[in-house]
């Protein structure tokens, strides 16, 4: 039977070897790509070229596309890493494609949302539908009232670019189904394509990715 000493070095030993290998599993997903590398091909272009509400900087060297859902619960996991990694970076051109896919409420805040973009609101309107509870009419109606909007404003919007609107969610769709998305939310960034939530270091990550490709 071994003494007590040497089964404790044995012990030791072991944890060691495993602590060894955890810590380089961490480090090849450290260094592994966070998102697939996409071709630019013409459904890449397509999508890069899409109209949409914007944040981040304007004049960025990156392009991050988001096809989002406000009753997505993975969207708005993601919503505040992905703002946190494109705000610290500073050079990304951030665009919102709505993609609906939860059903009639998802469709009506997604267009309230959209058209209160004409009122520079698109972003706070967003936030706030991400925060929780169910995104509808209402609430979207409620979140810009709340960011300062015009809520008439918003419905004579509406009324009179309702199917400009309606034609971007479609196009916003087939873009997604294009690239492969099963179901939201996707970011492409630029040519490369996440799919799911991730972390803010992984999206900081995946912008790097995208900018390297394109040096």
């Amino acid at each position: 039977m071994k003494s007590p000493a040497l089964q404790r070095r044995e012990a030791l030993v072991l944890a060691g070897l495993f602590g060894a290998a955890g810590l380089s599993l961490a480090a090849v997903r450290h260094f592994q790509p966070v998102g697939r590398e996409l071709e630019l091909t013409p459904v890449v272009t397509a999508a890069l070229a899409e109209p949409g509400p914007e944040a981040g900087n304007p004049r960025g060297d990156v392009t991050f596309l988001v096809f989002t859902d406000f009753n997505c619960a993975a969207c708005r996991i993601a919503h505040p890493p992905m703002l946190e990694a494109v705000e610290e970076d500073g050079r990304v051109r951030l665009r919102f494609l709505d993609w609906p896919i939860f059903g009639a409420d998802s469709r009506a805040a997604a267009r309230m949302a959209i058209a209160a973009d004409a009122q520079g609101l698109y972003l706070p309107v967003h936030t706030s539908l991400m925060q929780g509870g169910r995104a509808d009419a209402a609430a979207a109606e409620k979140a810009i009232a709340a960011a300062g909007g015009d809520v008439e404003l918003l419905y004579r919007r509406l009324a009179s670019a309702g199917a400009v609107i309606d034609a971007a969610l479609v196009r916003n769709a087939r873009h997604a189904f294009a690239l492969g998305l099963g179901g939201t939310p996707g970011h492409l960034i630029d040519r490369v394509l996440v799919r799911g939530a991730v972390s803010r270091r992984e999206f900081a990550r995946a912008i790097r990715q995208a900018r390297n490709l394109s040096a």
